[in-house]
């Protein structure tokens, strides 16, 4: 069985018609009836009815076709990930970061372009598992203090080291609009006072954005969200013109400056998330991972 056999497969039945399929896939009709008897052959079943109406997919194709696609889905991912071999190479999984590209794009340049840079985004057991399958040679991280006993736990079942870099606290981030604007800091009992705007999934900056992270006090869980947004544009005009906030990650990069949004720290949450990267236990990191992670402590 061939891949094609597949593909050719899968395109005829979501076009309903083998013609249709041959004009997608940029052949002729006779090519396309061709490979798929060829298929029906190697099954052993009809996978399609013909009819004077043209075709109709059988039961036994209905099922063919959900395992054909589950297939091909799997092929595309391997190849998304497949490389050219090249040790000279920079190859990381990391949280979701503007200040991390950044360090990437400066990296790309003080090498002159001459190390390959791979990069991947995810969460915290994504980004674990990039280095557990050799995706990636390191995986930066955030995680909160009072989850780390349990996620050094499951390190140690992966074979995977954490080395910390620094922690980090919380904040709010807030515009102009909003009455706590001049403010330095607030209590966590604050929180429950406040109105916010929540990310759904994934799609922010973690720096910004902690919607995924269990911090471990009960006043971060239950926050009055007002607004669920994926869209950081629609995020940062809220921030701008209404009294809503965000919670996020202190940073001393003043990301939204220019549009006149501050942090205001949270006491009593300083070193509440710790942020380090993960490797593969005894493995001797390469030149070019340790010149990133020079790089990437001068942020933090």
């Amino acid at each position: 069985m061939e891949i094609k056999q597949l593909e050719y497969f899968l395109a005829v039945c979501e076009r309903g018609s083998i013609n249709k399929a041959a004009e997608c896939l940029y052949t002729s009709q006779p090519n396309v009836s061709k490979i798929i008897n060829s298929l029906e052959r190697e099954l052993g079943r009809e996978l399609f009815k013909r009819t004077h109406k043209g075709i109709e997919i059988t039961p036994y194709g209905k099922t063919i076709y959900q395992y054909a696609e589950v297939i091909l889905k799997h092929i595309h991912l391997m190849t998304d990930i497949a490389l050219p071999i090249n040790s000279n190479k920079l190859s990381i999984a990391t949280y979701r970061s503007d200040i991390i590209s950044n360090i990437l794009t400066t990296f790309y340049e003080k090498n002159n372009g001459e190390v390959s840079i791979e990069h991947y985004q995810g969460s915290i057991e994504e980004v674990t598992d990039y280095v557990k399958k050799g995706i990636t040679e390191i995986g930066l991280i955030y995680v909160a203090e009072k989850q780390m006993k349990v996620f050094l736990h499951i390190l140690f079942h992966k074979k995977l080291e954490f080395i910390p870099l620094g922690s980090k606290s919380i904040c709010i981030y807030v515009g102009e609009k909003h009455p706590l604007f001049n403010t330095e800091y607030i209590e966590l009992s604050d929180l429950k006072t406040l109105k916010f705007i929540k990310g759904i999934k994934d799609f922010f900056s973690l720096e910004h954005h902690l919607d995924k992270i269990n911090i471990g006090f009960t006043e971060w869980e239950n926050l009055n969200n007002s607004v669920y947004t994926n869209s950081d544009a629609t995020m940062v005009n809220l921030l701008m013109k209404t009294d809503l906030c965000r919670l996020g990650i202190y940073s001393k990069k003043k990301k939204y400056e220019p549009f006149n949004i501050k942090a205001i720290k949270i006491k009593n949450t300083e070193g509440i998330l710790n942020i380090g990267y993960v490797y593969v236990e005894g493995q001797k990191l390469s030149q070019h991972v340790q010149s990133f992670l020079e790089d990437f402590k001068k942020t933090i």
